[in-house]
């Protein structure tokens, strides 16, 4: 082990010099029963330009100073005794990196003796720490976003996950799990069906999912959580497992629920007080303004020839004027209160607002198709015909159209409308901002359907048409509207 020795090395001590010579961060130095070091080699003498001649002749507990010299003592004597011991310090030569020291016996025919196999690892620690603060951010993090993850392996089944994650299931912190075990323990009976049937298909697709459920944690309380995850394949391409994490989101859908039953009973209010203004509208003013028109009717015919000409024309322009905003009220009235919806329909009270439409835009043509079969909920079908009227209107008053469709599609799970047209169309981040300045209202439409737990969609661009989409469903509603 020293320059003189080389030579006379045997073939597996010249194995084990040589690999120690090229590990750039080991030194090995090799001791007698005065603890006196009496070899020294390994790439980390050469990397710090130190020889082996600055250690031969020293004492194993002079490289270590003052301060730790009685520890390297008592672990060199361990070795002496025949056991292994380990320390980590500061070290010789800069002090600020640190080692780790494994003392060995010498075994063998000769003087009995031993090793210390010196290992640099401050970067080995460095990078522990860093790996440490980081799982620790990750580990507060997740618990201020109440997020956990989780890790499966498709292979065996098992399900690793976070610590965040088993306090949101309500599960103690290391369980072992698999993912059937997972979801017949943790998921809603009623959204097992729904999570069994995706983890069945995304078994053979990697792409990214997203699922929300709910859960039942040990202790009985009923959370709802947003899962995402997606899938990782081997070197050939196989799926072999999915990572993901699952987020609570239960106190956001209390809160959106609640926000939704407070515009549900905005929009009540509202529609309340049309009807209210309506019905005082059409028994007071209407009947008023009528009564005044058959007058004033009357009051032309008791002149007769006796009257002047003129004053003949203007009782006559004023009872067209009279009658012309009798009519306008009238049309107002039923822009509060549309009987045809409350007395024949959603159907029917679109075919009526799309001709008037039709006739105040000169459309060539504004068609509505239905799948309706019957009447629905009569929430339902004010919201409903309110967005359509809203987008008509907008259709008479900015789209330059001539062709306009309104499309009822019905499913098991709820109920579509769709307003389009060819018209110029608009770009829906600017409108979105300026909405009340605009007057296109898509603000309104989109919290009144949001109020019946639906989902509000605009599809437009300059120049190519705009489609106003409404989905309201007939399910529960922490069932979703699939994207």
């Amino acid at each position: 082990m020293t320059a003189e020795t080389t030579g006379e090395a045997s073939p597996g001590e010249a194995s084990f010099q040589l690999l120690a010579e090229h590990l750039p961060d080991l030194i090995i130095f090799a001791f007698d029963t005065d603890l006196r070091m009496w070899a020294a080699i390994g790439g980390g003498l050469r990397a710090r330009g130190w020889t082996s001649e600055e250690f031969i002749g020293m004492t194993v507990p002079e490289i270590a100073g003052a301060t730790r010299a009685e520890d390297i003592r008592s672990c060199c004597e361990a070795a002496l005794a025949g056991q292994r011991a380990q320390l980590e310090m500061a070290g010789y030569d800069p002090p600020d990196r640190l080692w780790s020291l494994h003392f060995v016996p010498l075994n063998g025919g000769g003087p009995r003796g031993g090793m210390v196999l010196c290992r640099d690892v401050t970067e080995q620690r460095r990078a522990e720490e860093r790996l440490q603060a980081s799982q620790r951010q990750l580990a507060e993090a997740q618990r201020i976003a109440q997020v956990g993850s989780w890790e499966w392996d498709l292979e065996t089944d098992e399900l690793t996950v976070s610590d965040e994650l088993c306090r949101l299931f309500g599960l103690p912190i290391g369980i072992k799990l698999t993912m059937t075990e997972g979801v017949a323990a943790a998921i809603h009976p009623a959204d097992q069906e729904r999570v069994a049937t995706m983890l069945g298909r995304i078994r053979d697709d990697p792409s990214r999912f997203v699922l929300e459920h709910r859960i039942i944690r040990s202790d009985g309380d009923v959370r709802t959580v947003l899962a995402h995850g997606e899938g990782v394949v081997d070197e050939d391409g196989r799926l072999v497992r999915f990572i993901g994490a699952d987020q609570d989101i239960t106190e956001r859908r209390r809160a959106s629920a609640e926000r939704r039953r407070l515009l549900h009973r905005v929009y009540e209010a509202q529609e309340g007080q049309d009807r209210r203004l309506a019905a005082d509208l059409h028994d007071g003013h209407v009947q008023s303004l009528a009564a005044i028109g058959f007058k004033l009717e009357q009051a032309r015919l008791r002149l007769g020839a006796s009257g002047s000409p003129e004053v003949d024309e203007l009782l006559w322009q004023v009872t067209k004027d009279l009658s012309a905003e009798v009519t306008s009220l009238r049309r107002t009235i039923g822009r509060l209160r549309p009987l045809v919806l409350v007395e024949d329909g959603l159907e029917a009270a679109l075919r009526e607002e799309a001709t008037s439409a039709c006739t105040r835009a000169a459309l060539v043509s504004c068609e509505v198709t239905s799948e309706l079969d019957g009447r629905l909920d009569p929430v339902v079908e004010t919201a409903l015909f309110r967005v359509a009227q809203q987008a008509l209107a907008n259709v008479v008053d900015h789209a330059g159209a001539t062709h306009a469709l309104v499309a009822i599609e019905c499913s098991a799970r709820g109920v579509t409308l769709r307003v389009s047209d060819d018209g110029r169309g608009f770009d829906p981040d600017h409108v979105q901002v300026l909405a009340d300045i605009a007057h296109f209202g898509l603000i309104a439409m989109r919290e009144r359907v949001e109020a019946l737990g639906g989902r509000f969609q605009v599809i437009t661009a300059p120049g190519e048409g705009t489609v106003v989409q409404a989905k309201l469903p007939l399910t529960d509603p922490i069932e979703r509207w699939e994207a």
